[in-house]
Formats: C-alpha cells, sequence, structure tokens
C-alpha cells in the first residue's frame, strides 16, 4: 500500500496490490479529494475485480475515523481509517445482502432494505511509513 499526494496537494493516491503464493494478485487504486462545496472527502476508487468504477463516495468523520462505505452488487464494503503515532490503520468490513445462505445466526433478519444486519470484519491492515 502505497499513498502519494498529487495535483500540488490537492489529492492523495492510494495504490494497493496484493499477491498471492500462486501468483493471482489484486490490486486497486484510489483517489481521495477534497469537495471544497461541503468540505468533505471524497474517494474515488477502481480495482482488478472488473466491476466498472462509480462515482466517488463520500466519506465521513468519526472519533477521528475516515470512514466511507461503498455499494455493489455484492453487497457493502466500510472502510476504516485512522493514522496515530505514525501508524495508519486500515480495517475492511463487508455487509452482503440477506440471504439464506446458512450464515447468518438465527434470528438474525435482514433489514428493511434486504441488507444484511451487521458488518463482518474482513480485513485489518497496519502500515508504517517506510
Amino acid at each position: 500500500m502505497t499513498y502519494s499526494q498529487v495535483a500540488g496537494g490537492l489529492g492523495v493516491v492510494q495504490s494497493y496490490r496484493h499477491v498471492e503464493p500462486d501468483g493471482s494478485h489484486f490490486e486497486g487504486h484510489g483517489i481521495f479529494t477534497i469537495d471544497p462545496v461541503h468540505n468533505d472527502v471524497l474517494w474515488y476508487y477502481v480495482d482488478s475485480t472488473g466491476v466498472p468504477p462509480g462515482t466517488a463516495e463520500r466519506c465521513t468523520w468519526r472519533n477521528g475515523v475516515l470512514r466511507v462505505e461503498r455499494r455493489s452488487g455484492a453487497g457493502w464494503t466500510r472502510h476504516s481509517l485512522l493514522l496515530g503515532d505514525g501508524v495508519l490503520t486500515h480495517v475492511t468490513e463487508l455487509r452482503s445482502p440477506a440471504k439464506d445462505d446458512g450464515r447468518r445466526p438465527a434470528g438474525a433478519d435482514a433489514t428493511a432494505d434486504g441488507r444484511s444486519p451487521a458488518y463482518r470484519p474482513f480485513m485489518r491492515s497496519v502500515f508504517h511509513r517506510a
């Protein structure tokens, strides 16, 4: 994972690449920028899954954590980024459309919008400045 300032500091590019032992890989690229009208952080993102990039997602700040939620055909992904003591922590959580796939606990009903009621942890990454 790398982060680089671009466009005279008006944006930050995020580049991620993960390689499996068999050589298969996943890569994603995002750009963070500021919406000057609303003073919000926007995140544009595209990755190697083949899903066309959508529009920018509006990020929120909660207790010093930059958070963004993205929707796709597979459900929702929530990213939370926290910078503290020179360490960047990036937590990724997933929330799939509610289906009777046997993975939901008994009695865990879907919400009114058809999504499962809670995000599930997927990945936690901790980055140190190189």
